[in-house]
């Protein structure tokens, strides 16, 4: 059927190529068929269907096309042309006024997508949208007044209370630590107490979301801090989903190492603790000497060695990328020098995952992350709203 749905909906600009237009024409038909049915089965009452952005929208322009009695509402969270433009380096503010929405479209490849939106703005029972600043674009590029501006909101009751702030602070900063002292195994020469973890996040948009004045700003703050001498180090994070293949092996083998380490340690410390209550148990205090066997040294020299074997600089990136000649993000770490040298007060985590807590390298769920960090940064161009710095609000950590 969707050759002739999408022909129905959109006969002369039908773009059959476009996969992500088509799975939205079919969850539109299913979705208006629902409603047809629910209407029909429902007679009497008064309904409301509320669709958000645009992939949703064809089912309010089939539901409308049928004449279904069912009040639409259609919210738009940012504008399709307007982020395409922006994503292009188009001043876009300041030249909403002056652009033919359609012409525009048309040259980018996405009219048909763009036909979607406007239309099932402009037929919606009611139109809304989430801030000024879009509801202004909205107005321009969709050529519809949002009926209503709905700001975007976060559910509090998942967030800790205000007293947990700082035991849940020290307690993902310490799984941090961790990351750290995997990642730079053979680096790792600075004082955790002297760290500080910055990051940026959202989805890959490089110059929308700011990445570019992000990775900028670090590199005058590595100079800088390098020129003052400063006992500081800035970890700066960037958790944006891009083409990655799978994890880089450096990656992965930093974090087997330290936790290699670690299970050595602890075991060490478990046998070292039984030879003291025996000494203490027979009423004499141990000798340091003893306390560590010859074996336990071997051991350690042993992990230590391997520690230091390490040929390369900690990677930028923690996996392998599809288009590691080509991304935006690590083509602009390399130009301005950010390689994670042992001289370098600002060192650089590009994770282009999202984080999870099943991670082998970075076991830790956003929002747990963010608790762990002294600072979230997004300098967005363009952003109808802005999720992450409300985030960092609710969860006690500053940004800017």
């Amino acid at each position: 059927r969707l050759e002739a749905w999408r022909r129905e909906l959109k006969a002369g600009f039908e773009a059959p190529g476009d996969n992500e237009t088509n799975d939205s024409i079919i969850f539109g038909y299913q979705t208006a068929l629902l409603l047809k049915e629910f209407a029909t089965t429902n007679r009497g009452n008064r309904y409301i269907a509320h669709f958000h952005e645009w992939q949703s929208a064809v089912g309010l322009l089939v539901a409308k096309r049928w004449q279904i009695p069912i009040a639409l509402i259609f919210t738009t969270h940012a504008t399709l042309l307007g982020r395409y433009m922006s994503a292009g380096g188009v001043d876009l503010y300041n030249q909403l006024t002056h652009i033919n929405p359609d012409e525009e479209a048309a040259k980018r490849g996405m009219y048909h997508r763009h036909w979607i939106e406007q239309k099932a703005a402009q037929e919606a029972t009611v139109f809304t949208t989430v801030s000024e600043i879009t509801a202004y674009e909205a107005e321009m590029v969709l050529k519809r007044k949002a009926d209503v501006i709905l700001p975007n909101g976060l559910k509090l009751d998942k967030f800790a209370a205000l007293h947990e702030f700082q035991n849940l602070h020290a307690k993902n900063k310490g799984i941090l630590h961790e990351f750290l002292r995997g990642h730079f195994y053979g680096h790792y020469d600075f004082d955790l107490d002297n760290v500080l973890y910055f990051f940026t996040a959202g989805r890959y948009e490089y110059f929308n979301k700011g990445v570019d004045m992000y990775i900028s700003a670090l590199a005058g703050l590595n100079n800088l801090l390098k020129q003052q001498g400063s006992k500081v180090t800035v970890v700066a994070f960037i958790i944006m989903p891009g083409k990655a293949i799978n994890y880089n092996v450096e990656s992965l083998k930093g974090q087997s190492l330290i936790r290699d380490m670690r299970r050595t340690c602890n075991a060490i410390v478990e046998a070292m603790s039984e030879r003291i209550f025996e000494a203490t148990a027979r009423g004499t205090l141990p000798n340091l000497e003893d306390l560590i066997n010859e074996e336990e040294m071997v051991m350690l020299k042993r992990r230590i060695f391997t520690l230091r074997q390490r040929p390369a600089l900690p990677p930028i990136v923690t996996h392998n990328m599809a288009n590691d000649n080509s991304d935006d993000i690590l083509l602009h770490l390399r130009r301005v020098g950010l390689f994670n040298n042992p001289e370098d007060r600002v060192k650089v985590v590009y994770h282009p995952e999202f984080l999870s807590s099943t991670s082998p390298i970075l076991p830790l769920d956003y929002t747990d992350f963010v608790r762990g960090c002294h600072l979230g940064i997004f300098p967005s161009y363009y952003e109808p709203w802005g999720y992450t710095p409300a985030e960092c609000t609710v969860l006690g950590v500053p940004s800017v």
